[in-house]
């Protein structure tokens, strides 16, 4: 469920950009507009990056093989890991391009009535869509955010939900990029002047980088094997804990191998009197219970110690 709505807000946002593309970019090319070229640019950006997410869904719901025992659940991380790298090169690389590109250039662009209607009519219908796309991602957010007892922005913060939060930061910069951009060149026709809409072009593409930046930060720390969340590690230390045959929980290891899947290693330290196939029905029990309390959890390895000055018996349960 989670996955569809992650996928819904991708297309929207995909049919968007598209069209704004177009739009930005024939209004650039007819009035001469830095800015609106670099807004243009950045929708291709975008519009690419969406097709890269679209990847990142489909190839994460790969079958587990033996070249991927643990499933394919990072392609979400690393497709949006690539889309924040497209979105500095194609968007804020292009839009830093055609602010210094409009600043050193000497002649103010001359522009009639129907020009300008054309670019104000371009920016107005691009911050509807804008803002229509921008909604449904918010509302995934806030849904994936209820799910979790969280607030919207811890789950923008903190979830490894990289699909919606790729698009919801996309689309924020996006409608942010607009308003620039109609305030660049309403100014340029006021002072008579490039410079502000020269200006424009860079402050959109500060705006793309450091979105990049923050977009690319949290894809790598995931697809480098980041542990799983806190409140989700503390969820499995307690379902263990409540296990009366468990002495010591001696480690815990936790990796997040995909939006919605985490692989648990750890060590623990069981009654001495347990035979084997006791101990074996007890770490069923914490499996079943692991899965019943934390369902993020897709897999687990335990290894038994008898004592702590006994060799280890490794036992390697799976879910």
């Amino acid at each position: 469920m989670a996955g569809e709505e992650s996928r819904k807000a991708v297309m929207a946002a995909l049919v968007a950009n598209t069209a704004i593309a177009v739009g930005k970019l024939t209004a650039g090319v007819v009035t001469g507009s830095g800015v609106l070229l670099a807004e243009g640019g950045h929708s291709v950006a975008d519009a690419t990056n969406q097709v890269f997410l679209l990847f990142g869904i489909n190839l994460s719901d790969t079958v587990a093989d033996d070249d991927h025992p643990h499933g394919y659940g990072k392609e979400v991380f690393f497709w949006s890991f690539l889309a924040a790298i497209f979105m500095f090169v194609g968007g804020a690389a292009y839009s830093f391009f055609e602010g210094a590109r409009t600043l050193s250039g000497s002649e103010f662009h001359e522009r009639g009535a129907e020009e300008l209607a054309l670019a104000f009519t371009v920016l107005g219908v691009a911050f509807v869509f804008e803002g229509a796309s921008l909604m449904i991602a918010g509302r995934v957010v806030m849904r994936g955010a209820r799910r979790r007892g969280w607030s919207s922005w811890r789950y923008l913060r903190e979830s490894s939900d990289m699909t919606t939060k790729t698009v919801f930061w996309e689309d924020s910069a996006a409608t942010l990029g607009l308003i620039i951009a109609a305030l660049g060149l309403g100014l340029s026709e006021v002072w008579e002047s490039e410079t502000p809409d020269g200006v424009a072009s860079i402050l959109i593409g500060v705006i793309l980088t450091a979105v990049a930046m923050m977009i690319g930060l949290q894809a790598r720390s995931l697809l480098l094997g980041a542990s799983a969340h806190p409140d989700v590690r503390a969820k499995i230390l307690t379902v263990v804990a409540e296990f009366d045959e468990v002495d010591t929980i001696v480690q815990l290891l936790t990796m997040q191998l995909g939006t919605r899947s985490v692989l648990v290693t750890g060590e623990l330290q069981l009654h001495n009197d347990l035979s084997l196939g006791e101990s074996e029905y007890v770490i069923r029990s914490i499996d079943a219970a692991i899965a019943r309390e934390v369902p993020e959890v897709s897999s687990t390895f335990w290894e038994l110690h008898r004592r702590p000055m006994d060799t280890p018996v490794a036992t390697r349960i799976l879910e």
